[in-house]
């Protein structure tokens, strides 16, 4: 019987005549009493996983017959009376996980409230348990027997239980140096098959200590917390065995004694399996591996290496080297590099470029080079490191290490004043997504081979790109030079506080021309970008125009999303004769720019006489905010050469010199409208007056269901004109700090005579 999510503040007493039930499910049932249960005597299966009980009944200890008890994710659970676990003598299966904490002690409490872990010993079936004990000096003398085929257990304080599982006996061990050498202890670590150690006490060596054979069946090894250890493998040790052949995970976490993962030269198949190794904090370490460890590296698809003080290289070549110490390390199988806050890495080998003596001859060394291939590489991210070169200049074969790069992320590298060369971008073609932050050094992302003076004809192409990220770098000025750059997929760019990039790509070196400063834009007919949909703008202080009245083709006609905030420099955002290239935009936000006086420039088609075509944006949410010049977010009116008809939402905020909102044809045509919002601005009326209208315009709003208006002292009309309204479906008006406009009521004189229309002059609402 499977009751799951039904509420069963107490159970129906029929349940008791389900004599030949054996499987009853009651999860997440938010359950009171259920002693009701003790009467089925033939229950085989119960579960109650996630029903919040606060006491397990002692009439479970009726159900002689049960096999499976499933108490997970029942964390209010705190009484289990004595002596009822251990009347279930067929228990197999006994799941506690994130539950019942508050074991008994036997001898100790006098008497017992609740269950002792003792009790536990006389189960003879038991084959799975799944526990967690809080205070490991509780556990009773061989309390894990060897009949234990699957086993979560969490011993000691801090633990949690981990979701996901790809192995079926887990150990999550935080004891002391006593508790960990208990034979049973032992016994389950020669069987645990992924292992996490915190705190560990009195072991140096990890492998020669705590099992003398090598971990044989260990998958999953995570070790943290730890002032003594210095080896995890110490192959110098008399009898060196295989150690970990079957390990695919090694995660090492605040080691501040670890000096090497290998001491020696370890056994042939020790490590040949491993998949992925993390090495996080661990000041005393220099290196991950020597060239003797080959063996071990050949499988690894992931390596990651986070805040290591004295971090040198990955492999390190050491004295003693056999002849084939030239030859290269293939790692084919790796697809994921990282490398964060390691102020003393070089290099990937320390096999490296050769320094000159003299230093103003050195050649700056590179990060990768061919002592380590990588010729599977998908996802690469350094962060704070002190390199000044990644890759060679004249990369040759070392590009074609690179040609399966998909994601490169680069942050806080001070040294690096440049990214690429042009023949390196050739071989990154499937590199879908690039991010650049605080690399202050950074001047140009891709930069020409050699010193020559001839233009890459060819210009540049990252052909399958979908996703650049710009930020933090004040002395970049370009992203290349050349005469194109053509990313046909990209779909979302984000530029921020660059302050020195004024143009994403130069037709010159040359960047102190005058002229060409006071008159750069940050995108121009160089740049292609035919499938961008995101863009972000943000933080770019001197930035004068961001699109020239000229682009590439198609760039940028499928942009849905901008953001433009903090270009203090910026005097429109969409200029002349460009509007039809943006009419699918549909998100707009602009804030903080100081020196705006208009979003949309229409002066341009107010000249065309094709008056009758009609262009229909697809705007639907337009944010103006914080804009202390901004006089009009159209500066004319568009007489319905442009459509805003889809707009959904319109809210400004903080734009004082803002008089009106929308000009009067606009406002005619906005059916979609669902949400309007004013906030301190200086707004006089809604919508601009226009004499072309004629007499009383009728402004409809079929699907406007809020109006917010706050803090505008300046308003004195929706309209200026005689007009009326109307609002079917208006659900929410918000009128505060208006007072120089009457809202619904008609101002008249002495004599009767109208003097001011109210804000709300409607035939329907």
């Amino acid at each position: 019987m499977d009751m799951t999510e039904v509420q069963l503040p107490t159970l129906p007493s029929s349940l008791q005549f389900l004599e030949k039930l054996q499987t009853l499910c009651l999860d997440y049932c938010g359950l009171g009493d259920i002693a009701l249960i003790g009467e089925l005597k033939m229950l085989k299966v119960l579960s109650l996983i996630g029903s919040n009980i606060v006491r397990l009944p002692r009439e479970i200890g009726k159900l002689t017959r049960l096999q499976l008890l499933d108490l997970r994710d029942n964390p209010t659970l705190e009484i289990i009376p004595p002596n009822v676990l251990s009347c279930l003598t067929q228990l197999e299966d006994l799941y506690m996980e994130n539950s019942f904490l508050q074991w008994g002690v036997e001898g100790l409490d006098s008497p017992r409230n609740n269950a002792s872990l003792a009790e536990l010993k006389n189960l003879p079936c038991l084959s799975t348990l799944y526990l967690h004990i809080t205070d490991p000096m509780i556990l009773p003398k061989d309390f894990f027997s060897k009949k234990l085929e699957r086993f979560n257990i969490l011993i000691g304080e801090g633990w949690g239980w981990s979701r996901k599982r790809e192995t079926s006996t887990i150990m999550k061990l935080k004891i002391s140096a006593s508790i960990q050498s208990e034979e049973g202890i032992q016994l389950l670590l020669k069987r645990t098959e992924d292992l996490h150690l915190d705190g560990l006490q009195g072991v140096k060596s990890v492998s020669y200590e705590l099992d003398g054979q090598g971990f044989p069946r260990l998958k999953h090894l995570h070790i943290q917390n730890s002032l003594e250890i210095r080896y995890i493998v110490d192959s110098t040790m008399l009898s060196p065995i295989v150690d970990f052949p079957f390990l695919v995970s090694l995660s090492l976490d605040k080691l501040n004694k670890l000096e090497k993962i290998c001491n020696g030269q370890p056994v042939a198949e020790s490590f040949s399996k491993l998949r992925i190794l993390k090495v996080k904090s661990c000041p005393m370490l220099k290196n991950l591996f020597s060239l003797h460890m080959e063996r071990g590296l050949l499988q690894l698809e992931e390596i990651s290496i986070i805040d290591c003080e004295i971090m040198e290289v990955i492999v390190a070549e050491e004295s003693g080297g056999g002849a084939d110490e030239d030859e290269a390390i293939k790692l084919t199988q790796l697809r994921t590099l990282t490398l964060e806050y390691l102020p003393q890495f070089t290099s990937v080998s320390s096999k490296s470029n050769e320094i000159a003596s003299d230093t103003r001859l050195r050649t700056p060394m590179t990060l990768f080079n061919k002592k380590i291939e990588f010729p599977n590489l998908e996802d690469l991210k350094l962060s704070s490191i002190e390199v000044e070169k990644i890759w060679q200049d004249q990369p040759g074969e070392l590009s074609c290490w690179f040609v399966r790069l998909t994601s490169l992320i680069v942050q806080g590298c001070r040294n690096l004043k440049y990214l690429f060369t042009t023949s390196m971008v050739e071989s990154l073609a499937q590199l879908k997504r690039l991010e650049l932050c605080d690399c202050v050094s950074m001047e140009e992302i891709i930069i020409k081979n050699g010193l020559g003076e001839e233009e890459n004809v060819r210009g540049v192409m990252l052909p399958k790109l979908e996703f650049i990220k710009l930020k933090g770098l004040p002395n970049l000025t370009r992203f290349c030079t050349g005469h194109l750059i053509e990313c046909c997929f990209l779909q979302e760019l984000w530029i921020e506080n660059c302050p020195a990039l004024k143009t994403f790509i130069s037709n010159s070196s040359v960047t102190n021309n005058q002229f060409e400063d006071s008159n750069s834009t940050l995108f121009d007919e160089k740049v292609a970008f035919s499938n961008i949909e995101k863009l972000r703008i943000l933080e770019m202080d001197n930035l004068n125009m961001i699109w020239h009245t000229e682009l590439h083709s198609d760039s940028f006609c499928k942009l849905k999303d901008l953001w433009v905030q903090q270009g203090n420099k910026l005097l429109n955002i969409f200029p002349p004769n460009m509007l039809r290239r943006f009419q699918n935009l549909e998100h707009l936000e602009v804030d903080y720019c100081a020196s705006l006086e208009e979003v949309f420039d229409l002066r341009s088609l107010m000249s065309e006489k094709e008056s009758h075509v009609v262009t229909a944006f697809k705007l639907k949410r337009m944010y103006v905010w914080n804009l202390q010049k901004l006089k009009k977010v159209w500066n004319t009116n568009p007489h319905g050469i442009l459509s805003f008809q889809n707009l959904h939402l319109v809210n400004a905020r903080n734009c004082p010199s803002l008089k009106s909102l929308f000009p009067a044809s606009v406002a005619l045509g906005l059916p979609q409208l669902e949400e309007l919002k004013l906030n301190n601005c200086g707004v006089e009326e809604i919508v601009a007056e226009e004499e072309r209208l004629g007499e009383a315009p009728k402004f409809v709003f079929p699907k406007t269901s809020s109006f917010i208006i706050w803090d505008l002292p300046e308003l004195k009309s929706f309209y200026p004109g005689r007009h009326t309204s109307e609002w079917p479906v208006l659900k929410k008006i918000n009128v505060s700090c208006c007072n120089e406009v009457p809202v619904f009521d008609l101002e008249r004189d002495q004599l009767g005579m109208e003097v001011q229309q109210p804000f709300f002059s409607f035939e329907k609402v």
